[in-house]
C-alpha cells in the first residue's frame, strides 16, 4: 500500500502532537508549581503588623476594662447602661 504525500503529513502531524503532548504537560505544570512556590514566598516574606488587642472588642463603646461582658454588645437591645452587657427590656407593646 503507497501512502500519498497528504497521508504522510497527516500521519506524521499525529504522531508528533502525541509525542509532544507530555511535554507541554511538564511545560505547564513547572509554570504552575513557579507561580504557586512565587506567591507562597511573597506572603512568607511579608512583615506582619502588629495586633493590639481593641479597647472595646465587642464596639458596644464600653472600654473593656470596665465592661462586664466583653463579647457581647450592650446595645444588641437597643439599651445602653455603663455595666457592658446586654439587657433585658420589659417592652409594653404599645409602639
Amino acid at each position: 500500500m503507497s501512502w500519498t504525500r497528504k497521508q504522510r503529513i497527516s500521519v506524521a502531524a499525529v504522531v508528533l502532537l502525541v509525542a509532544a503532548t507530555p511535554v507541554l504537560w511538564q511545560v505547564s505544570n513547572v509554570r504552575a508549581t513557579y507561580a504557586t512556590e512565587e506567591k507562597q514566598t511573597e506572603v512568607v516574606n511579608q512583615p506582619v503588623a502588629t495586633r493590639q488587642a481593641p479597647n472595646d472588642y465587642d464596639g458596644d463603646g464600653v472600654a473593656d476594662s470596665t465592661d462586664r461582658c466583653p463579647t457581647r454588645p450592650e446595645t444588641e437591645n437597643g439599651f445602653q447602661d455603663a455595666d457592658g452587657c446586654p439587657d433585658v427590656v420589659a417592652t409594653t407593646g404599645a409602639s
